[in-house]
Protein backbone atom coordinates (compact mmCIF):
# COMPACT_ATOMS: atom_id res chain seq x y z
CA UNK A 1 0.00 0.00 0.00
CA UNK A 2 2.84 2.00 0.79
CA UNK A 3 4.38 2.05 -2.90
CA UNK A 4 0.92 2.73 -4.53
CA UNK A 5 0.72 5.98 -2.55
CA UNK A 6 4.40 7.09 -3.68
CA UNK A 7 4.49 6.11 -7.51
CA UNK A 8 1.65 8.90 -8.34
CA UNK A 9 3.33 11.28 -5.98
CA UNK A 10 6.50 11.04 -8.30
CA UNK A 11 4.38 11.31 -11.34
CA UNK A 12 2.90 14.34 -10.80
CA UNK A 13 5.70 16.73 -12.14
CA UNK A 14 5.85 14.45 -14.95
CA UNK A 15 2.26 14.80 -15.82
CA UNK A 16 2.50 18.56 -14.50
CA UNK A 17 5.29 19.08 -16.78
CA UNK A 18 3.08 17.49 -20.26
CA UNK A 19 0.70 20.60 -20.13
CA UNK A 20 3.32 22.87 -21.18
CA UNK A 21 2.00 25.93 -23.05
CA UNK A 22 2.49 26.36 -26.69
CA UNK A 23 4.24 29.55 -28.08
CA UNK A 24 3.25 31.70 -31.05
CA UNK A 25 6.35 31.87 -33.39
CA UNK A 26 6.64 34.45 -36.62
CA UNK A 27 7.62 32.39 -39.46
CA UNK A 28 10.67 33.60 -41.06
CA UNK A 29 9.63 35.35 -44.53
CA UNK A 30 11.09 34.03 -48.16
CA UNK A 31 12.67 36.38 -50.63
CA UNK A 32 10.16 36.66 -53.66
CA UNK A 33 12.49 39.12 -55.99
CA UNK A 34 14.32 36.87 -58.35
CA UNK A 35 16.31 40.14 -60.28
CA UNK A 36 16.24 43.91 -59.94
CA UNK A 37 13.87 46.16 -61.31
CA UNK A 38 16.72 47.35 -64.18
CA UNK A 39 19.57 45.08 -64.96
CA UNK A 40 22.95 46.22 -63.77
CA UNK A 41 24.95 49.22 -65.39
CA UNK A 42 27.66 46.78 -66.03
CA UNK A 43 27.95 43.34 -67.01
CA UNK A 44 29.27 40.79 -64.12
CA UNK A 45 33.01 39.74 -65.18
CA UNK A 46 33.86 36.50 -66.03
CA UNK A 47 36.69 36.69 -63.60
CA UNK A 48 36.38 35.56 -60.36
CA UNK A 49 35.63 38.93 -58.21
CA UNK A 50 36.77 38.94 -54.34
CA UNK A 51 33.99 37.24 -51.69
CA UNK A 52 34.84 39.39 -48.40
CA UNK A 53 33.00 41.96 -47.54
CA UNK A 54 36.33 43.60 -46.15
CA UNK A 55 37.84 43.20 -49.98
CA UNK A 56 39.83 46.66 -50.36
CA UNK A 57 37.47 49.42 -51.80
CA UNK A 58 40.45 51.71 -51.88
CA UNK A 59 42.31 49.51 -54.46
CA UNK A 60 39.14 49.41 -56.45
CA UNK A 61 39.10 52.91 -56.53
CA UNK A 62 42.38 53.02 -58.04
CA UNK A 63 44.06 54.94 -55.21
CA UNK A 64 46.74 53.12 -52.57
CA UNK A 65 46.75 56.03 -50.13
CA UNK A 66 42.99 55.01 -49.54
CA UNK A 67 43.58 51.86 -49.04
CA UNK A 68 45.85 52.87 -46.52
CA UNK A 69 43.18 54.91 -44.77
CA UNK A 70 41.08 51.68 -44.66
CA UNK A 71 43.98 49.99 -43.80
CA UNK A 72 43.67 51.99 -40.60
CA UNK A 73 39.86 52.52 -40.12
CA UNK A 74 40.21 48.56 -39.66
CA UNK A 75 42.35 48.76 -36.84
CA UNK A 76 41.96 51.53 -35.14
CA UNK A 77 38.03 52.81 -35.69
CA UNK A 78 36.33 52.90 -32.36
CA UNK A 79 32.80 51.66 -34.01
CA UNK A 80 34.77 48.30 -35.49
CA UNK A 81 36.86 48.09 -31.80
CA UNK A 82 33.45 48.02 -30.08
CA UNK A 83 31.95 45.39 -32.38
CA UNK A 84 35.13 43.49 -32.11
CA UNK A 85 34.70 43.83 -28.26
CA UNK A 86 30.75 42.44 -28.45
CA UNK A 87 32.51 39.76 -30.54
CA UNK A 88 34.91 38.26 -27.59
CA UNK A 89 31.83 39.21 -25.23
CA UNK A 90 29.69 36.96 -27.17
CA UNK A 91 32.46 34.00 -27.33
CA UNK A 92 32.71 34.09 -23.34
CA UNK A 93 29.45 33.71 -23.29
CA UNK A 94 29.32 30.82 -25.13
CA UNK A 95 32.35 29.34 -23.65
CA UNK A 96 29.77 29.71 -19.91
CA UNK A 97 27.26 28.20 -21.93
CA UNK A 98 29.22 25.03 -22.89
CA UNK A 99 30.91 24.66 -19.75
CA UNK A 100 27.49 24.35 -18.02
CA UNK A 101 26.86 20.94 -19.72
CA UNK A 102 29.92 19.60 -17.81
CA UNK A 103 29.79 17.84 -14.73
CA UNK A 104 30.74 19.80 -11.55
CA UNK A 105 33.10 18.33 -9.08
CA UNK A 106 33.99 19.67 -5.53
CA UNK A 107 36.90 18.50 -3.36
CA UNK A 108 37.34 19.62 0.44
CA UNK A 109 40.36 18.30 2.91
CA UNK A 110 40.62 18.86 6.36
CA UNK A 111 42.93 18.21 9.09
CA UNK A 112 42.64 19.36 12.62
CA UNK A 113 45.18 19.81 16.26
CA UNK A 114 45.36 20.62 19.01
CA UNK A 115 48.69 22.18 20.77
CA UNK A 116 50.22 19.86 23.35
CA UNK A 117 52.74 20.84 26.33
CA UNK A 118 54.88 18.56 25.88
CA UNK A 119 58.85 19.47 26.15
CA UNK A 120 60.04 16.62 23.52
CA UNK A 121 58.06 15.96 19.90
CA UNK A 122 55.71 17.13 18.06
CA UNK A 123 54.44 20.25 19.65
CA UNK A 124 50.86 19.81 17.99
CA UNK A 125 48.79 16.71 17.96
CA UNK A 126 46.80 16.50 14.92
CA UNK A 127 43.73 14.26 14.80
CA UNK A 128 40.77 14.26 12.69
CA UNK A 129 42.01 14.24 9.01
CA UNK A 130 39.44 14.25 6.42
CA UNK A 131 39.44 14.20 2.41
CA UNK A 132 36.18 14.29 0.37
CA UNK A 133 34.98 14.33 -3.73
CA UNK A 134 31.53 15.32 -4.04
CA UNK A 135 30.52 15.52 -8.29
CA UNK A 136 26.94 16.40 -9.43
CA UNK A 137 25.79 16.15 -13.23
CA UNK A 138 22.33 17.38 -14.72
CA UNK A 139 20.72 14.87 -17.03
CA UNK A 140 19.68 17.37 -19.94
CA UNK A 141 16.84 15.00 -20.91
CA UNK A 142 14.74 17.57 -22.04
CA UNK A 143 17.19 19.73 -23.64
CA UNK A 144 17.47 23.20 -21.49
CA UNK A 145 21.48 23.06 -21.68
CA UNK A 146 21.07 22.27 -25.48
CA UNK A 147 19.06 25.11 -25.95
CA UNK A 148 20.86 27.56 -24.33
CA UNK A 149 24.17 26.47 -25.85
CA UNK A 150 22.49 27.18 -29.01
CA UNK A 151 21.43 30.28 -28.34
CA UNK A 152 24.35 31.46 -27.19
CA UNK A 153 26.34 29.76 -30.62
CA UNK A 154 23.85 31.56 -32.46
CA UNK A 155 24.67 34.98 -30.50
CA UNK A 156 28.55 34.31 -30.76
CA UNK A 157 27.88 34.94 -34.92
CA UNK A 158 26.05 37.37 -34.30
CA UNK A 159 28.33 39.05 -33.25
CA UNK A 160 30.93 37.86 -35.84
CA UNK A 161 28.22 39.26 -38.71
CA UNK A 162 27.99 42.74 -36.63
CA UNK A 163 31.91 43.09 -36.66
CA UNK A 164 32.36 42.70 -40.44
CA UNK A 165 28.73 44.50 -41.00
CA UNK A 166 30.52 47.68 -39.35
CA UNK A 167 34.03 47.45 -41.33
CA UNK A 168 31.93 47.42 -44.59
CA UNK A 169 30.15 50.41 -43.18
CA UNK A 170 33.48 52.16 -41.94
CA UNK A 171 34.89 51.29 -45.05
CA UNK A 172 32.55 53.12 -47.19
CA UNK A 173 32.48 55.93 -45.33
CA UNK A 174 35.97 56.50 -45.54
CA UNK A 175 35.97 56.13 -48.95
CA UNK A 176 33.14 58.51 -49.18
CA UNK A 177 34.88 61.30 -47.46
CA UNK A 178 38.13 60.65 -49.11
CA UNK A 179 36.05 61.03 -52.61
CA UNK A 180 34.34 63.95 -51.37
CA UNK A 181 37.86 65.71 -50.00
CA UNK A 182 38.81 65.17 -53.83
CA UNK A 183 35.93 66.53 -55.25
CA UNK A 184 36.41 69.55 -52.81
CA UNK A 185 39.73 70.13 -53.96
CA UNK A 186 39.12 70.04 -57.44
CA UNK A 187 36.11 72.71 -56.87
CA UNK A 188 37.89 75.03 -55.08
CA UNK A 189 41.01 75.07 -57.63
CA UNK A 190 38.42 76.01 -60.47
CA UNK A 191 36.61 78.50 -58.30
CA UNK A 192 39.97 80.20 -57.75
CA UNK A 193 40.92 80.69 -61.48
CA UNK A 194 36.88 82.08 -61.57
CA UNK A 195 37.43 84.34 -58.62
CA UNK A 196 41.11 85.56 -60.79
CA UNK A 197 39.29 86.23 -63.91
CA UNK A 198 36.44 88.05 -62.09
CA UNK A 199 39.08 89.95 -60.38
CA UNK A 200 40.65 90.57 -63.32
CA UNK A 201 37.00 92.06 -65.13
CA UNK A 202 36.37 94.23 -61.82
CA UNK A 203 40.01 96.08 -62.55
CA UNK A 204 39.36 96.79 -66.06
CA UNK A 205 35.64 97.90 -65.05
CA UNK A 206 36.82 99.87 -62.58
CA UNK A 207 39.61 101.70 -64.87
CA UNK A 208 36.80 102.07 -67.18
CA UNK A 209 34.31 103.56 -64.74
CA UNK A 210 37.51 105.69 -64.26
CA UNK A 211 38.07 106.69 -67.75
CA UNK A 212 34.10 107.48 -68.10
CA UNK A 213 33.62 104.47 -70.50
CA UNK A 214 32.00 102.45 -68.03
CA UNK A 215 28.53 102.90 -65.30
CA UNK A 216 28.74 102.35 -61.66
CA UNK A 217 26.04 99.82 -61.85
CA UNK A 218 28.70 97.96 -64.59
CA UNK A 219 31.65 98.20 -61.40
CA UNK A 220 28.52 97.48 -58.67
CA UNK A 221 27.66 94.01 -60.79
CA UNK A 222 31.04 92.48 -60.84
CA UNK A 223 32.23 93.81 -57.51
CA UNK A 224 28.81 91.54 -56.27
CA UNK A 225 29.97 88.70 -57.96
CA UNK A 226 33.87 88.89 -57.14
CA UNK A 227 32.08 88.83 -53.32
CA UNK A 228 30.01 85.98 -54.06
CA UNK A 229 32.78 83.47 -55.38
CA UNK A 230 34.60 84.40 -52.78
CA UNK A 231 31.99 83.40 -50.30
CA UNK A 232 31.44 79.95 -51.69
CA UNK A 233 35.23 80.03 -52.03
CA UNK A 234 35.12 80.40 -47.84
CA UNK A 235 32.48 77.92 -47.38
CA UNK A 236 33.69 75.06 -49.68
CA UNK A 237 37.25 75.28 -47.98
CA UNK A 238 35.06 74.73 -44.91
CA UNK A 239 33.26 71.69 -45.91
CA UNK A 240 37.29 70.91 -46.97
CA UNK A 241 38.53 71.05 -43.75
CA UNK A 242 35.29 68.80 -41.79
CA UNK A 243 36.22 66.26 -44.81
CA UNK A 244 39.71 66.19 -42.59
CA UNK A 245 38.42 65.52 -39.21
CA UNK A 246 35.55 63.36 -40.55
CA UNK A 247 38.29 61.17 -41.75
CA UNK A 248 40.05 61.91 -38.74
CA UNK A 249 37.46 60.03 -36.70
CA UNK A 250 36.86 57.36 -39.05
CA UNK A 251 40.15 56.41 -38.96
CA UNK A 252 40.69 56.47 -35.00
CA UNK A 253 43.14 59.45 -35.04
CA UNK A 254 43.17 62.54 -33.22
CA UNK A 255 42.12 65.44 -35.47
CA UNK A 256 44.35 68.51 -34.05
CA UNK A 257 47.27 66.15 -35.53
CA UNK A 258 45.30 64.58 -38.70
CA UNK A 259 47.24 65.92 -42.25
CA UNK A 260 46.00 64.62 -45.45
CA UNK A 261 46.44 66.24 -48.92
CA UNK A 262 43.43 66.00 -50.62
CA UNK A 263 43.68 62.89 -53.67
CA UNK A 264 43.59 64.32 -57.42
CA UNK A 265 39.90 63.55 -58.08
CA UNK A 266 40.55 62.22 -61.65
CA UNK A 267 42.98 59.33 -60.83
CA UNK A 268 39.78 57.66 -58.89
CA UNK A 269 38.17 55.48 -60.92
CA UNK A 270 34.67 53.84 -60.62
CA UNK A 271 34.86 50.40 -59.85
CA UNK A 272 33.26 47.66 -61.96
CA UNK A 273 30.96 45.56 -59.76
CA UNK A 274 29.63 42.11 -60.03
CA UNK A 275 25.74 42.65 -60.21
CA UNK A 276 24.32 39.33 -58.26
CA UNK A 277 20.51 38.75 -58.00
CA UNK A 278 18.43 39.32 -54.53
CA UNK A 279 19.21 35.91 -53.60
CA UNK A 280 22.94 36.07 -53.14
CA UNK A 281 21.88 39.22 -51.05
CA UNK A 282 21.24 36.57 -47.72
CA UNK A 283 24.49 35.57 -48.09
CA UNK A 284 26.53 38.12 -48.95
CA UNK A 285 25.63 40.93 -46.94
CA UNK A 286 26.50 40.32 -43.25
CA UNK A 287 24.15 42.42 -41.46
CA UNK A 288 21.13 39.86 -43.15
CA UNK A 289 23.03 36.73 -41.78
CA UNK A 290 23.41 38.32 -38.36
CA UNK A 291 19.69 39.39 -38.48
CA UNK A 292 19.23 35.47 -39.42
CA UNK A 293 21.60 34.64 -36.54
CA UNK A 294 19.53 36.68 -33.74
CA UNK A 295 16.25 34.73 -35.25
CA UNK A 296 18.21 31.29 -34.38
CA UNK A 297 19.34 32.48 -30.85
CA UNK A 298 16.02 33.69 -30.15
CA UNK A 299 14.17 29.55 -31.19
CA UNK A 300 16.71 28.93 -28.81
CA UNK A 301 15.34 31.34 -25.84
CA UNK A 302 12.17 29.98 -26.50
CA UNK A 303 12.87 26.21 -26.74
CA UNK A 304 14.97 27.26 -22.75
CA UNK A 305 12.17 28.54 -21.99
CA UNK A 306 10.05 25.59 -22.74
CA UNK A 307 12.01 23.27 -21.33
CA UNK A 308 11.65 24.98 -17.90
CA UNK A 309 8.55 23.57 -17.38
CA UNK A 310 10.07 19.92 -17.54
CA UNK A 311 11.68 18.00 -14.12
CA UNK A 312 15.49 18.36 -14.18
CA UNK A 313 17.34 15.49 -13.16
CA UNK A 314 20.59 15.87 -10.90
CA UNK A 315 22.67 12.85 -10.87
CA UNK A 316 25.00 13.09 -7.69
CA UNK A 317 28.54 10.98 -6.16
CA UNK A 318 30.14 11.82 -3.17
CA UNK A 319 33.31 10.17 -1.28
CA UNK A 320 34.43 10.31 1.89
CA UNK A 321 37.97 9.25 3.41
CA UNK A 322 38.61 10.17 7.28
CA UNK A 323 41.00 8.83 10.06
CA UNK A 324 41.32 9.87 13.75
CA UNK A 325 44.90 10.23 13.20
CA UNK A 326 47.25 11.14 10.86
CA UNK A 327 48.90 6.89 11.79
CA UNK A 328 45.40 5.89 12.64
CA UNK A 329 43.13 3.93 9.97
CA UNK A 330 41.33 5.27 7.42
CA UNK A 331 37.90 5.09 7.09
CA UNK A 332 36.07 5.50 3.80
CA UNK A 333 32.29 6.16 2.66
CA UNK A 334 30.55 6.08 -0.79
CA UNK A 335 27.25 7.73 -1.95
CA UNK A 336 25.14 7.86 -5.52
CA UNK A 337 21.89 9.50 -5.65
CA UNK A 338 19.79 10.91 -7.80
CA UNK A 339 17.55 14.45 -7.29
CA UNK A 340 14.43 14.96 -9.24
CA UNK A 341 13.60 18.79 -9.30
CA UNK A 342 10.13 19.71 -10.77
CA UNK A 343 8.59 23.17 -11.47
CA UNK A 344 4.94 23.07 -9.75
CA UNK A 345 4.05 26.15 -8.04
CA UNK A 346 6.16 28.51 -10.39
CA UNK A 347 4.62 27.96 -13.56
CA UNK A 348 2.80 31.47 -14.09
CA UNK A 349 6.50 32.84 -13.89
CA UNK A 350 7.60 30.40 -16.43
CA UNK A 351 4.27 30.77 -18.70
CA UNK A 352 5.57 34.52 -18.51
CA UNK A 353 9.17 33.87 -19.42
CA UNK A 354 7.69 31.72 -22.49
CA UNK A 355 5.52 34.68 -23.80
CA UNK A 356 8.61 37.07 -23.55
CA UNK A 357 10.75 34.79 -25.47
CA UNK A 358 8.23 34.03 -27.73
CA UNK A 359 7.59 38.22 -28.29
CA UNK A 360 11.92 38.39 -28.65
CA UNK A 361 11.81 35.61 -31.11
CA UNK A 362 8.89 37.49 -32.84
CA UNK A 363 10.91 40.53 -32.94
CA UNK A 364 13.60 39.34 -34.56
CA UNK A 365 11.73 38.23 -37.12
CA UNK A 366 10.50 41.44 -37.87
CA UNK A 367 14.20 42.97 -37.57
CA UNK A 368 15.06 40.52 -40.00
CA UNK A 369 12.62 41.35 -42.62
CA UNK A 370 13.02 45.04 -41.83
CA UNK A 371 16.82 44.56 -42.69
CA UNK A 372 15.74 42.30 -46.16
CA UNK A 373 13.43 44.79 -47.04
CA UNK A 374 16.02 47.81 -46.44
CA UNK A 375 18.85 45.90 -48.44
CA UNK A 376 17.17 45.21 -51.30
CA UNK A 377 15.73 48.91 -51.65
CA UNK A 378 19.49 50.10 -51.01
CA UNK A 379 20.52 48.04 -53.92
CA UNK A 380 17.61 49.32 -56.05
CA UNK A 381 18.55 52.55 -55.26
CA UNK A 382 22.18 52.09 -55.82
CA UNK A 383 21.66 50.91 -59.47
CA UNK A 384 19.55 53.81 -60.35
CA UNK A 385 22.11 56.50 -58.72
CA UNK A 386 25.31 55.00 -60.95
CA UNK A 387 23.59 54.16 -63.92
CA UNK A 388 21.83 58.29 -63.95
CA UNK A 389 25.17 59.34 -62.61
CA UNK A 390 27.02 57.51 -65.60
CA UNK A 391 24.73 59.41 -67.74
CA UNK A 392 24.68 62.72 -66.28
CA UNK A 393 28.80 62.85 -66.34
CA UNK A 394 28.48 61.43 -70.43
CA UNK A 395 26.37 64.54 -71.19
CA UNK A 396 28.99 66.76 -68.63
CA UNK A 397 31.87 65.91 -70.29
CA UNK A 398 30.20 66.87 -73.63
CA UNK A 399 29.35 70.32 -71.87
CA UNK A 400 32.66 71.02 -70.73
CA UNK A 401 34.09 70.24 -74.37
CA UNK A 402 31.59 72.33 -75.94
CA UNK A 403 32.78 74.82 -73.37
CA UNK A 404 36.32 74.52 -73.99
CA UNK A 405 36.05 75.04 -77.57
CA UNK A 406 33.85 78.04 -77.01
CA UNK A 407 36.09 79.51 -74.79
CA UNK A 408 38.81 78.99 -77.32
CA UNK A 409 37.35 80.79 -79.83
CA UNK A 410 36.14 83.66 -77.86
CA UNK A 411 40.06 84.15 -76.84
CA UNK A 412 40.64 83.93 -81.25
CA UNK A 413 37.53 86.59 -81.57
CA UNK A 414 39.22 88.88 -78.72
CA UNK A 415 42.83 88.76 -80.32
CA UNK A 416 41.32 89.13 -83.91
CA UNK A 417 39.30 91.97 -82.81
CA UNK A 418 35.62 90.48 -83.22
CA UNK A 419 34.75 90.07 -79.36
CA UNK A 420 35.37 92.36 -76.27
CA UNK A 421 36.84 91.08 -72.64
CA UNK A 422 33.34 90.40 -71.47
CA UNK A 423 32.31 87.43 -74.02
CA UNK A 424 35.74 85.95 -73.11
CA UNK A 425 35.44 85.95 -69.61
CA UNK A 426 31.98 85.06 -69.71
CA UNK A 427 32.97 81.86 -71.87
CA UNK A 428 35.79 81.16 -69.69
CA UNK A 429 33.56 81.46 -66.72
CA UNK A 430 30.66 78.80 -68.27
CA UNK A 431 33.69 76.46 -68.75
CA UNK A 432 34.70 76.55 -64.89
CA UNK A 433 31.00 76.20 -64.41
CA UNK A 434 30.75 73.43 -66.64
CA UNK A 435 33.96 71.87 -65.22
CA UNK A 436 32.63 72.31 -61.74
CA UNK A 437 29.57 70.42 -62.67
CA UNK A 438 31.50 67.56 -64.13
CA UNK A 439 33.92 67.26 -60.98
CA UNK A 440 30.12 66.88 -59.05
CA UNK A 441 29.07 64.40 -61.40
CA UNK A 442 32.16 62.32 -61.10
CA UNK A 443 31.79 62.32 -57.45
CA UNK A 444 28.36 61.47 -57.89
CA UNK A 445 29.23 58.42 -60.00
CA UNK A 446 32.07 57.85 -57.67
CA UNK A 447 29.43 57.53 -54.35
CA UNK A 448 27.20 55.34 -56.47
CA UNK A 449 29.93 52.86 -56.84
CA UNK A 450 30.60 53.02 -53.37
CA UNK A 451 27.10 52.73 -51.94
CA UNK A 452 26.69 49.53 -54.58
CA UNK A 453 29.79 47.69 -52.83
CA UNK A 454 28.55 48.82 -49.74
CA UNK A 455 24.64 47.38 -50.49
CA UNK A 456 25.73 44.41 -52.57
CA UNK A 457 27.90 43.03 -49.43
CA UNK A 458 31.73 44.32 -50.53
CA UNK A 459 33.23 42.32 -53.83
CA UNK A 460 34.80 44.63 -55.70
CA UNK A 461 35.68 43.01 -59.10
CA UNK A 462 38.04 45.72 -61.10
CA UNK A 463 38.34 48.74 -62.39
CA UNK A 464 36.27 50.29 -65.87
Amino acid sequence: MENRRRIPLLLVPLAAAGCVPQARLAVVPDLVSTEWSRPGPVAAPAEPSLASPAADLGVALGSGELAGLIARAREANTDVGVARARVRQARALFGAARGAMLPVINASAGLSGTRTERATGDPFDFSDAFGGVDISFDLDLFGAGRAERRAARHRLRAAEFDSEAALLVVQSDVARAFVQRATLAARIALLDRNIEQAVELERIIRTRFNAGDATRVDLGLQTIQVRQLQTERLRLDQALDRTRTALAVLTGAEAPRFQLTPAQLDTLVPPRLEIVQPSLLLTRRPDIRAAEARIDAAGGDVAQARAAFFPRIRLSASALGQAASLSGPLSSTFSIGADLLAPIFNRGRLRANLEFMAGRQVESVELYRQVLLTSLAEVEDALSAVERAQAREALLIAVVEEARLTARLARLQYMEGEADLQRVLDAEQRLTEAEDARAIALQERLEAAIDLFKAMGGTPSQSA
